[in-house]
């Protein structure tokens, strides 16, 4: 239904949505009242008088000669955000999952440079050597870790790594700064992380971040742990589209999609 719907049970409702639409795809460009008329083919008086009580409500803002997105909205969106239980959406998301659902996954925050576990979802093929919720592990020898780093602006990333020695959980476990920050590069180009037995001997993992988790500041991965025996090319190709499923599914439902092909 078109602002302009004559049929609208509540056209004042529709239309202030409709100007609220419009001020949030202009992307913070203030958009005077003349030119939200416009777009919506609304008369002037009408948008003025309908941008007056949005402002007076705090859902938009004066902004120069023109209006933007208001306050109002960030603290409306937060409450929401309040009432999206991410663990338990990532559990059921596990649980829906076609070949994850069968494996052990985690979700991660990192803290530092470790990796706290928040979250693990045991399938019907559990592997029990793996972290349990409230383990921290190296950053930099987990898939997690690797996976939140990588989203990580590279430069914060590369101070954040030469502030201690990184530690070794394994033989395979990744210790050289430069040799971290180039497999960082390779998990940001192909949009997941991998710990190649870097932690445990047998063990492979595979990890994606998850574009803001929750309301917090702090990045967040999910993962899925398998015998690096049974990893085939197409079971990889399974378990990754799970994986990127369920981040699709936790991530911060008032952040702008990422373009399709980009994860």
């Amino acid at each position: 239904m078109s602002a302009s719907d004559p049929g609208s049970l509540v056209p004042a409702v529709t239309r202030a949505v409709a100007i609220l639409d419009t001020l949030g795809e202009a992307e913070g460009r203030p958009l005077s009242v003349s030119e939200m008329a416009r777009a919506l083919g609304l008369p002037k008086s009408s948008t003025g008088n309908l941008c007056a009580s949005l402002e007076a409500a705090g859902m938009i803002t004066r902004n120069g000669t023109g209006f933007t997105l208001g306050r109002k909205l960030v603290e409306l969106g937060g409450r929401y955000l309040s009432t999206v239980d991410q663990l338990r959406d990532f559990y059921d998301l596990c649980r829906r999952s076609t070949y994850i659902s069968r494996e052990t996954a985690r979700v991660a925050v990192l803290d530092g440079l470790d990796v706290l576990y928040l979250g693990r979802y045991d399938g019907t093929q559990p592997l029990r050597l793996t972290a349990n919720i409230g383990d921290r592990f190296p950053a930099n020898c987990t898939a997690t870790g690797k996976a939140i780093l990588s989203a990580l602006d590279p430069a914060v990333a590369e101070d954040r790594l030469r502030s201690r020695p990184l530690p070794a959980l394994s033989e395979r476990s990744i210790t050289s700064v430069p040799a971290l920050l180039a497999d960082l590069k390779l998990t940001r180009e192909r949009g997941y992380a991998v710990d190649d037995e870097e932690t445990t001997a047998g063990i492979l993992c595979l990890a994606v971040p998850v574009r803001g988790f929750r309301t917090d500041s702090a990045p967040f991965a999910i993962s899925v742990t398998t015998l690096k025996a049974r990893l085939d090319d197409e079971f990889r190709e399974a378990l990754l589209k799970d994986l990127r499923t369920i981040a699709a599914g936790l991530e911060n439902p008032m952040l702008p999609q990422a373009p399709t092909g980009t994860r």
